[in-house]
This record gives C-alpha cells, sequence and structure tokens, in this order.
C-alpha cells in the first residue's frame, strides 16, 4: 500500500471515531427542556424560585433568620443572617404554590398572594435562576416552621433593611432591596400577569 493511500484510510478511520455535536438550527428547543431530575442533578434545583414579601401595617417587612446558607456550593452554617422567605421550585410545581409552600416551611404562616413586586433573572449559587418575588398578606393558618433552616422571624423597616445590607447581614441583598424598593414605589404588578394564575384550577 502507498504512503498516500495508508495515510487517507488512518484519517478516514480517525473522523469515523469523532462523535459530530449537534447543531441546533432551532433556537426554540433549547427552551423546551423539562426541568426533571436530570436537568436538577446537571444544574443545581435553583433554576425556577419563588418568595415572598410580607408588609405589616406600619410598613414593616417580615424577614427570616436563616441557620444555613450555600456558598459556592457548599452549605455553612452561619449567624445573624437575614432574607425574604423563599425557595426551590420542586418539580412540576407551579411558581404561586411553591411561593406559598416556602411561607409555610420558613414563616410557619399561610399567605394569600396579591401581586409580584420583583423578577430576578440570572445566577443563584452559580446555577441559572429565574425567581419570582410576590407580594402577600398573612391568613390564619399557622405551621410548624423549618427549624432546621431558619431560627427565627422578625419584622424590620426599610432604614433597618439598609442597616443590615451595611452590616453584610442579608444573604440575599439585591433581591431584598429590589423587592423592598419596588414595593415602596409602587411597583407591583398583579397575579394575572403570570400565565399560571389563570390556568384552570
Amino acid at each position: 500500500m502507498g504512503i498516500y493511500r495508508y495515510i487517507c484510510k488512518k484519517v478516514d478511520s480517525i473522523h469515523a471515531r469523532i462523535k459530530i455535536p449537534k447543531i441546533i438550527t432551532d433556537r426554540s428547543e433549547l427552551f423546551r427542556l423539562n426541568c426533571t431530575k436530570a436537568h436538577r442533578k446537571r444544574w443545581g434545583d435553583s433554576w425556577f424560585r419563588a418568595g415572598v414579601i410580607v408588609v405589616n401595617d406600619q410598613n414593616e417587612f417580615l424577614l427570616v433568620e436563616e441557620l444555613r446558607a450555600r456558598i459556592n456550593g457548599v452549605w455553612h452554617d452561619v449567624e445573624d443572617m437575614w432574607n425574604i422567605p423563599s425557595g426551590s421550585c420542586e418539580e412540576d410545581e407551579q411558581f404561586i404554590d411553591a411561593a406559598v409552600r416556602e411561607a409555610q416551611e420558613e414563616l410557619g404562616r399561610g399567605v394569600k398572594l396579591k401581586g409580584i413586586c420583583a423578577i430576578k433573572h440570572g445566577k443563584h449559587n452559580d446555577d441559572p435562576c429565574l425567581l419570582i418575588v410576590f407580594v402577600a398578606e398573612l391568613t390564619g393558618e399557622v405551621f410548624d416552621f423549618d427549624h432546621k433552616e431558619i431560627k427565627s422571624q422578625r419584622y424590620f423597616s426599610e432604614s433597618a433593611i439598609c442597616k443590615l445590607d451595611a452590616q453584610k447581614k442579608l444573604r440575599s441583598r439585591e433581591l431584598v432591596l429590589q423587592a423592598v424598593g419596588n414595593y415602596k414605589a409602587g411597583l407591583v404588578v398583579p397575579l394575572t400577569i403570570l400565565n399560571e394564575y389563570n390556568l384552570p384550577m
């Protein structure tokens, strides 16, 4: 066999072993991926998240004192660290249902959702994230909150929240400040803007 044919044969055998990546010509395919268990294993559990902001008659905001926080993908015990009640949507869970559940788990109270005051789209613990913050009011329902994750709940004025921020005691500072600022400015949109609110029950 000549050297030319020998080289061509070797090149052909190499090409046969190379996996050519799939080229996605329709970008909409990227957005039809389901949030499955496999997806969560790869990307983390925080792609879709929901939170609530509760305001009392004195225009104070209800925050939770967290016992644990994930920093750079690792869980750490924390002290005097405050946040709005929030967390990941469970598999196939709507944003609205997740917000109510997180309030029950972290506040130990039932809530009635009134509107939306903030949307975060970006990163959470280096995972893709879409988080919706709902404005809520407390109902008479009482639950046993998650004592492994939450130490206490307390109302703070806007100035007290800014003081927490200056002391680096806000866990999700940008989100908390955005939600509080939007609420104070009257930037609250009705729940009907969210398609799942209009789904038949």
